[in-house]
């Protein structure tokens, strides 16, 4: 089954030296192989699934798992056939799951699952192992790669791994990023339905709000309509900006804060929404104004928006994203806007993290923007565009694009203008 993400990491493994790469963190795991599961959502220390990917394209994309997950890959593949691919598995037991599953249980009638399951099991070689990095010692010692140079995501499991197979450990964080961070064709066609998505999330987000409704409410709504569109929240929240402090000082440049009062014709809300679907992650960003703005800041807001495009326009491959806050704050001098130092731009890199920036780590310092990176086609970049002024208020925009030879693509088609929330509270749907 094809696998054009597999193949592009192993595209890029001898230009490193690399005769192999183990991944074990859940973004790694889930990019060479699609494979997910809700385990990876709590946030263990220790991982819960592994993949290797050997430079010589003779030797399988090995997927590994705890034994009793092998059913999580059956399902994975009813929604998308092409969900989770790998040539062969490699098993273990995770605390005593495994071993219990292994019983039969004579109440219990066939089904499609468990034929879907069978099929897979095919693909399982070896016996399972007692943990996952005896797995992975396993599968690179079954491959002859002792003595190979072999990057890995986790030093733990290299230490792990040498006991056995002795190699010469390379760190793959920054390889895996460079790796990550252009994407294949089949990636941005999974981000334009993300886009959709994106799309209808800000406009429910814009729809919930009006003079007299509870911050925390309008969290709420946003997080209740992500769910039931297959939208993981990222967090109880949904939103990155907004909401009240001190009790009664409405501030949304603040990160996630909760709401003590209720909004009030004037008050400007800032609507970034965050959510994962299909494993890569929503970031929009618009800016929301309770009643009639005034003039003077919609002036501002037509300002931003305006710098915002300029931008827009330099994403294109060959261009460094260093280049991009000083179109931004010319732009907002020119234009006579008060403190344009207060301009924040950041444009990053996101797919299966909202942040991917593929710099040395640690990229998210200063180093991020100041020395920034270039754009190469098929890049997905966001754009933020983050204005703190104090005189007028804040005013904030951000949009992903896809990067082409020609310009940048859109991913998200709602407008860059200003929401004006001026409807009265609208009556409660019936559940």
């Amino acid at each position: 089954m094809a696998n054009p993400r597999a193949e592009r990491l192993r595209s890029m493994l001898a230009a490193e030296g690399l005769d192999a790469v183990v991944l074990t963190h859940p973004h790694d795991v889930r990019y060479a192989t699609g494979y997910h599961s809700i385990l990876e959502r709590w946030t263990q220390m220790e991982p819960f699934a592994g993949a290797i990917v050997f430079a010589d394209p003779a030797r399988p994309v090995t997927l590994v798992i705890p034994e009793a997950n092998v059913g999580i890959v059956a399902v994975l593949n009813r929604a998308r056939a092409d969900a989770c691919t790998f040539d062969e598995i490699r098993t273990f037991d995770m605390l005593n799951f495994c071993e219990v599953s292994r019983y039969v249980d004579p109440d219990r009638k066939g089904s499609r699952l468990a034929e879907d399951a069978m099929s897979v099991a095919g693909a399982i070689r070896g016996e399972c192992q007692p943990d996952i990095a005896a797995a992975i010692t396993r599968a690179l010692d079954h491959h002859g790669m002792a003595g190979k140079r072999i990057g890995f995501d986790e030093h733990r499991v290299s230490a792990a791994v040498a006991r056995q197979v002795p190699h010469t450990h390379v760190d793959a964080l920054d390889f895996m990023m460079r790796v990550r961070v252009v994407k294949t064709q089949e990636e941005l066609a999974r981000y334009r339905k993300v886009g959709t998505m994106a799309d209808r999330v800000i406009a429910h987000a814009g729809s919930l709000l009006h003079e007299g409704a509870d911050w925390n409410d309008v969290q709420a709504g946003i997080c209740d309509f992500m769910v039931r569109n297959g939208v993981i929240p990222v967090d109880e929240g949904a939103m990155l900006f907004g909401g009240a402090y001190d009790q009664d000082e409405f501030i949304p440049d603040l990160f996630r804060t909760s709401g003590g009062r209720s909004l009030r014709r004037g008050d400007i809300v800032i609507l970034e929404t965050q959510g994962v679907l299909d494993g890569f992650w929503i970031d929009i960003n618009r800016t929301a104004v309770i009643g009639k703005p005034s003039d003077e800041y919609q002036r501002l807001h037509d300002i931003l928006r305006d710098a915002f495009l300029m931008m827009a326009d330099r994403l294109r491959p060959g261009v460094s994203t260093n280049s991009l806050p000083a179109i931004g704050y010319e732009h907002l001098k020119a234009k006579g806007v008060a403190a344009p130092e207060k301009l924040l731009v950041v444009a990053h890199g996101i797919g299966l993290m909202p942040l991917e920036i593929p710099l040395a780590y640690p990229a998210a310092g200063l180093a991020g923007v100041k020395q920034g990176f270039v754009m190469e086609e098929d890049m997905l970049i966001s754009l933020d565009s983050l204005f703190f002024g104090a005189k007028l208020g804040p005013c904030h925009m951000e949009n992903v694009y896809a990067i082409t030879a020609s310009g940048a693509e859109p991913m998200y088609a709602a407008p860059l203008e200003l929401i004006v929330a001026d409807a009265p509270a609208r009556v409660a749907e019936p559940a």
